[in-house]
């Protein structure tokens, strides 16, 4: 008899302690759901400057914590138009080198057709990274802006891979016209071109056969990086492939850059190749979220580079 009416005694407590358990979640910690079930607005998360990372204790002094936030919104204090604004004036100038161009091809070469190409697929990446980070910024909450997005990402790469390997043979006819030996030899003019070909096909096999693009989250990038406010796409799973045909293409233009320098016909076109190939180089070579933009940089300066070399080559010095 005792036994059973302590048994009652303690399911009573119980179930009389059941709420203690169910205490409100501060508003600190809610997520956007729980937060309009309680009558209030829910904040928007920018995906540009969403990330995920471990919480801080309250005293801020980076000691992290056992919880993880998966979708915490982080605001880098800088103007969201200032990102895309960036990538609209490296358009501009992009927009400049290809009408200058127009202007200085009097020959028509592989090489000639194919530094137009590439700058253009510049132009292509440029402003579409601008156009989707002005208008695009709700991507992730948005499925039909996300598939728009994606569509348009998809040329970025595509342009941009197929036409990088045949700039290789743009820098060839250049060293060709510096006189440099062995690019003398017209079989080794064929032999690039070649090569161009099989690099740019394999490169889309396998990119094709890849997981495909993804949006970018900058999950690594500091609180306060500029490329935060970028909305635009890369590769899911990234490879050193993709970036062996740009390597390719920098190491060798500073290599018969230099090899014209001292041909002594053109020293002014080697020096325009080395200028080219060296922008390139630093520019992709500076560390982290400062790449971002460095990269791209860099690669319009060896579009200008190789501008200033095709007026001579291409265009009699014009």
């Amino acid at each position: 008899m005792l036994f059973s009416k302590f048994g009652t005694f303690v399911l009573l407590a119980l179930s009389a302690s059941v709420d203690a358990f169910n205490l409100p979640v501060p508003n600190s910690i809610i997520g956007p759901s729980q937060y309009a079930q309680l009558g209030k607005p829910a904040k928007p998360a920018k995906l540009a400057k969403s990330a995920k990372y471990n919480n801080f204790d309250s005293l801020n002094i980076g000691k992290k914590s056992d919880v993880e936030s998966t979708a915490t919104e982080i605001d880098n204090g800088r103007n969201d138009l200032i990102a895309p604004g960036i990538y609209s004036i490296f358009t501009g100038m992009l927009i400049y080198i290809i009408y200058q161009l127009r202007d200085a091809f009097v020959l028509t070469t592989i090489g000639s057709k194919a530094l137009a190409l590439v700058t253009g697929a510049l132009i292509y990446d440029n402003i579409m990274i601008a156009i989707g980070s002005l208008f695009f910024r709700d991507v992730e909450e948005n499925p039909t802006k996300y598939k728009i997005l994606n569509a348009l990402s998809f040329p970025r790469f595509t342009l941009h891979a197929v036409a990088v390997p045949f700039q290789c043979v743009t820098v060839c006819e250049m060293g060709k016209f510096a006189g440099v030996g062995f690019l003398q030899n017209d079989l080794f003019q064929i032999a690039a071109v070649v090569v161009a070909v099989v690099v740019a096909f394999v490169d889309r096999k396998k990119f094709v056969d890849s997981p495909g693009i993804t949006l970018t989250t900058y999950e690594d990038s500091p609180f306060d990086a500029l490329e935060r406010d970028l909305v635009k796409f890369s590769y899911k799973e990234f490879d050193i492939a993709f970036l062996l045909p740009v390597i390719v293409l920098t190491v060798w233009t500073i290599g018969v850059g230099i090899a014209a320098r001292g041909a002594y016909i053109s020293p002014e076109l080697g020096n325009w190749m080395v200028f080219g190939g060296v922008g390139a180089l630093v520019g992709n070579a500076l560390p982290g979220p400062i790449m971002t933009f460095a990269g791209n940089l860099g690669e319009i300066a060896l579009q200008f580079g190789l501008l200033n070399a095709a007026r001579i080559v291409y265009g009699g010095g014009s």
